[in-house]
């Protein structure tokens, strides 16, 4: 019965908290400037400070073009991204993404230029973030420590996001992740008392 009523409370906090993140679109990148290539895919999860839990899939429409699917456990929608400087073999790679979704209670669509270098079997990458969101006011609070994270005062916001992180590929299709990021306000509407984000992540292109 005790143990039952512990994972009543458990199942009712995390679909508030699911509820309660609905405020904000995609804050996970792990991604670098590369497309994946003409009719290849990779899948990738993670995990990060902010979001909980992030997956994506990624399709190569054309040797410089892809089109995805992004989820994280604040949003979900599509997004294409188009290299314009696609350097697969290592070297320096440029490419600019859009994407559209929704939230619990909100939609959004957002911008993002991302730089990147392989070189063996790393790559760093580098990305700015633009986010156009549409909600209903709201407040976040850490499920633990009861603080808020950020709130959210007008129905329309935007906000940014820089992100600095790195890829490991162990090979040509296995690769690990880690990232950080900052984000921040544009113009009135939202507030980031805590602003930095930390993750990682593992993934798989075929």
């Amino acid at each position: 019965m005790i143990q039952r009523q512990r994972s009543m409370r458990f199942v009712l906090s995390s679909l508030v908290l699911i509820f309660l993140s609905g405020c904000v679109g995609p804050m996970v990148m792990q991604e670098t400037a590369r497309t994946v290539g003409d009719g290849n895919s990779e899948l990738s999860a993670a995990y990060s400070s902010v979001s909980q839990w992030a997956a994506k899939w990624n399709y190569g429409l054309t040797e410089n073009w892809d089109l995805g699917i992004q989820l994280e456990g604040l949003s979900m929608g599509l997004r294409t991204k188009y290299s314009i400087l696609n350097n697969h073999e290592g070297g320096w790679s440029l490419a600019t993404a859009f994407g559209a979704g929704a939230s619990i209670g909100g939609s959004h669509y957002y911008f993002d230029l991302i730089a990147s270098h392989l070189k063996g079997h790393w790559e760093p990458y580098t990305s700015f973030r633009m986010v156009h969101m549409k909600i209903d006011p709201v407040e976040f609070k850490d499920e633990k420590s009861g603080q808020t994270d950020f709130s959210v005062d007008l129905p329309d916001y935007n906000y940014g996001q820089y992100f600095l992180g790195t890829r490991y590929w162990f090979d040509k299709h296995w690769m690990l992740s880690l990232e950080g990021s900052l984000a921040f306000a544009i113009g009135k509407g939202i507030h980031f008392e805590k602003a930095v984000f930390v993750g990682a992540g593992a993934g798989y292109k075929f």
